[in-house]
């Protein structure tokens, strides 16, 4: 209902008068007219259509626990459940641990859209569409995102403080208690290379990747498939 130029317009009032900081006024402005502009274009020059893309190829359906939170996973618990009782969660919790594992589970992205756009308050699809197909599961094939955001154990650790208390151990790779992110973030970019191997941001994903012996290459293939394989008592 406000047209961002009204908005850029008020903060830049707000800077010059001495009631809001450039760093806070510029990084506001850069979003409106940056990352909201273009995520409205990419939706408009791309429906219909936009929402059926799976350029991955990914169908395995959301576990139940997307419906309860009922998981061991700390994060995964914390943010899916905050999510249904609040119908919010902050950035992160919605890219970078949710998204994050419905990509490296290899979920289906409509579902997944469909989810998310029936969780939040704030799911219009022009923005909710884009930001879980494009950015969060890559499914548009790299029309709105250079590349796919995943991450290992380690960055979860780094941006929240779940994993002190979960039953899973962030550290390990392979084993009953490895935390599935691990294997899966491997396993991903394994079964995935032929799509991303040539995409010049994940150059040091694949060098790290062919470094590893073929035996720990395979313990991790391993332990993906039995994660997968119980992903709904997880």
């Amino acid at each position: 209902m406000l047209s961002p130029q009204e908005v850029v317009q008020r903060v830049e009032q707000a800077y010059r008068e001495g009631r809001a900081p450039l760093a806070a006024a510029e990084g506001f402005i850069r979003q409106i007219l940056g990352w909201r502009e273009y995520v409205r274009g990419v939706y408009w020059a791309r429906m219909p259509g936009y929402t059926e893309s799976n350029a991955l190829g990914h169908d395995r359906a959301l576990p139940h626990w997307f419906w309860s939170g009922d998981t061991g996973m700390a994060c995964l618990s914390a943010a899916i459940s905050q999510s249904l009782q609040q119908a919010y969660a902050h950035h992160i919790q919605r890219l970078m641990v949710i998204g994050n594992f419905a990509l490296l589970a290899g979920l289906d992205p409509q579902p997944l859209h469909r989810w998310y756009l029936g969780i939040y308050i704030d799911a219009f699809e022009w923005v909710e569409a884009p930001n879980t197909l494009g950015m969060s599961q890559f499914a548009d094939g790299g029309r709105l995102a250079t590349k796919p955001y995943v991450s290992s154990a380690a960055y979860l650790d780094r941006m929240g403080d779940h994993c002190q208390g979960c039953r899973y151990d962030r550290k390990a790779r392979t084993g009953e208690r490895a935390c599935p992110f691990n294997a899966l973030y491997w396993d991903f970019f394994e079964r995935q290379a032929d799509r991303l191997r040539g995409n010049h941001r994940l150059a040091m994903v694949y060098q790290n990747l062919d470094r590893m012996a073929p035996e720990a290459r395979a313990a991790l293939r391993e332990q993906a498939a039995l994660t997968l394989a119980r992903i709904d008592s997880l």
